[in-house]
């Protein structure tokens, strides 16, 4: 119950200073919402901005376990953070910062979304992720997110999305074998799927057949 009060008093906390974020940046006063951002930063994680932004993924994630768990609210208020700092890039004509930025904030959402649970005060965010990813879509991505992308499709029943990432990964990466027996892997597991679920998500069982036949073809061609 306590851990419960401190995450709530957090996510209280999060939302005064997105409120000011958000009046900053529709007023046009990036620097002042930069500001904020960093004091949001020291508030919530006591660490300032350009710590967060030069942390890899992995280092980004560990701060925000306990137990080895990661606090969805936690993970969804970094993202949205490093989200917000993307759009003033953007605003700013920096499009190289807006797309790292934006990367980072896209891995911690998708981390967020799967490892949320009921108790998740913050899951009105999730909205994000779509735009996240159309805007880094058309750039080369690596591909510990594309698959992250691919599985987030998959939950979210977009089977037809799950398999556009995926056969963006393949091509990326020459028909990597191991690749392609994941791909097999991938499609085998929709056949569980019953046909309504999959005609509904725009991946019938006929396609995918055929695309589990195109992939052992490539298999055996290439061995």
């Amino acid at each position: 119950m306590l851990k419960r009060n401190l995450t709530s008093e957090l996510v209280a906390k999060f939302k005064e200073f997105m409120d000011k974020i958000l009046k900053l940046r529709k007023e046009g006063k990036n620097q002042e919402a930069l500001t904020v951002i960093d004091d949001t930063f020291k508030e919530i994680f006591r660490l300032s901005s350009k710590f967060f932004n030069s942390f890899s993924d992995e280092n980004l994630l560990d701060m925000i376990k306990t137990d080895g768990t990661i606090n969805a609210d936690k993970c969804i208020m970094m993202a949205k953070l490093l989200e917000e700092e993307a759009l003033i890039f953007e605003d700013e004509n920096n499009l190289d910062e807006a797309f790292y930025m934006n990367l980072k904030s896209l891995n911690l959402f998708l981390e967020a979304y799967v490892n949320k649970n009921d108790d998740c005060d913050l899951q009105n965010y999730f909205s994000d992720i779509e735009p996240i990813i159309e805007k880094v879509s058309p750039y080369k991505i690596p591909i510990s997110i594309q698959n992250k992308i691919m599985d987030y499709y998959l939950k979210i029943s977009s089977y037809d999305k799950a398999e556009d990432v995926f056969y963006d990964i393949l091509e990326n990466n020459n028909f990597d074998k191991n690749l392609i027996e994941k791909g097999i892997n991938f499609y085998e597991a929709l056949l569980l799927k019953d046909d309504k679920d999959l005609n509904e998500n725009n991946l019938p069982r006929e396609e995918i057949n055929e695309s589990i036949k195109f992939l052992k073809n490539k298999l055996s061609t290439d061995s």
